[in-house]
């Protein structure tokens, strides 16, 4: 299963303060007390009976060195988490060396990437006397919702986006409606085919070559991190270079690689290294699916960019890179692989395994990123010093 993991340094955070933040503003959002579960054939949420923020909490009181912190970590993300119980859980060693380390892992159905920056930003606050203001959402009826927005899309798309005739004009609106049934039919099924080109194009990719990367998966996983590295230098990088820091981010990880595969420089030169890009793809959806900003969802689409691995020169990785990035900009598959996430609950074992597996076993290596403002941050009125 897809768990994102999230790791503070906070200074000070106590056990019974961490433990009233949680039951006070963390179980405001009511997805939190409930857990995915099967049922007919296709996923649905289920509000957990018993429900106890003491269960999803850990206190760890070894006075963790800063070489055992990451050995720790790598112990804590190996453990899976129990499934009878929402797929959430805090680990807090509050006698760490250099502060009190608070480790989240949360199933990706919570909430992807960009909505858990977004929740954890309404969490924060910019002073340790200061409470968060706005927090807290209600568990929303997906299945209603996803219901409703797909019948008034097929509505407006077979009769138009207009008001409702009167009853007396039925016969007449009918009649309306069968003369624009061609024109609608004939440009929704060049769209179909459109998107049946690009999702044919995005499952034909080859799997990346084989490396270091490529093990079979065994549920052993591997944390480290780092330096980091000022925002300030990438965006100097990135503006001299005329591309985004994103590019410069990227160029700087297939650098990284490079090391790290295992191969020989001659097989360097043939190699296929891709680099899973998730998209945000809420702008495209239609209102009634857009989540709120205060509601944790699924919103992101992922891109496959191929990394030239078998670059010389920094500056000739972050030139093909932008080159490939351009390809992005018209294209459909974000919503695609979105779309087909979204309803694999729905269905078959036999039939998701198949379009699902190529989005998230292909690709050697995945960026994730997503904008912040460089400013002391405060979480249950102790500072936050590190944030991964």
């Amino acid at each position: 299963p897809l768990i994102t993991t999230v790791l503070l340094r906070v200074q000070g955070l106590t056990p019974a303060r961490l433990r009233e933040f949680l039951q006070v503003y963390w179980g405001s959002w009511e997805r939190f007390r409930f857990r995915p579960e099967p049922y007919a054939g296709y996923w649905r949420w289920q509000e957990s009976a018993n429900f106890d923020v003491r269960q999803h909490l850990d206190i760890v009181l070894d006075r963790f060195a800063l070489p055992q912190q990451q050995p720790w970590i790598n112990s804590v993300m190996s453990q899976p988490l129990p499934i009878y119980r929402p797929l959430w859980k805090f680990w807090l060693a509050p006698n760490a060396v250099g502060g009190s380390l608070l480790l989240m892992r949360i199933h990706h159905c919570y909430a992807d990437s960009a909505s858990l920056a977004q929740l954890l930003e309404q969490l924060f606050t910019a002073s340790p006397q200061q409470h968060p203001g706005l927090y807290g959402a209600a568990h929303p009826a997906d299945l209603d919702r996803w219901l409703k927005c797909a019948k008034a899309w097929l509505s407006e798309r077979v009769f138009g986006a207009e008001s409702p005739q009167p009853e007396g004009d039925a016969a007449q609106a009918a009649a309306a409606a069968a003369g624009q049934l061609p024109g609608t039919f004939g440009s929704n099924a060049a769209m179909a085919l459109a998107l049946a080109g690009q999702l044919g194009r995005y499952l034909a990719q080859p799997d990346d070559s084989a490396s270091n990367l490529s093990p079979p998966l065994t549920g052993q996983r591997q944390c480290c991190w780092s330096v980091a590295t000022p925002d300030v230098r990438l965006q100097a990088a990135a503006h001299t270079l005329g591309v985004s820091s994103r590019d410069v981010l990227a160029a700087c990880i297939t650098a990284a690689l490079r090391a790290q595969l295992g191969l020989s420089p001659q097989a360097l030169e043939e190699a296929e290294i891709n680099l899973l890009l998730p998209v945000d793809v809420r702008s495209q959806l239609p209102a009634s699916l857009r989540p709120a900003l205060s509601e944790p969802g699924n919103g992101s689409g992922s891109e496959r960019l191929l990394l030239p691995i078998d670059g010389d020169h920094f500056v000739e990785q972050v030139y093909r890179i932008k080159q490939e990035v351009r390809r992005f900009r018209d294209s459909l598959q974000p919503l695609l692989t979105w779309g087909l996430t979204a309803c694999s609950a729905f269905l078959p074992d036999m039939v998701k395994q198949t379009p699902l597996w190529p989005f998230a076993a292909r690709p050697s290596a995945v960026l994730a990123s997503f904008d912040a403002a460089a400013v002391v941050r405060y979480l249950a009125g102790c500072r936050v010093d590190e944030l991964v």
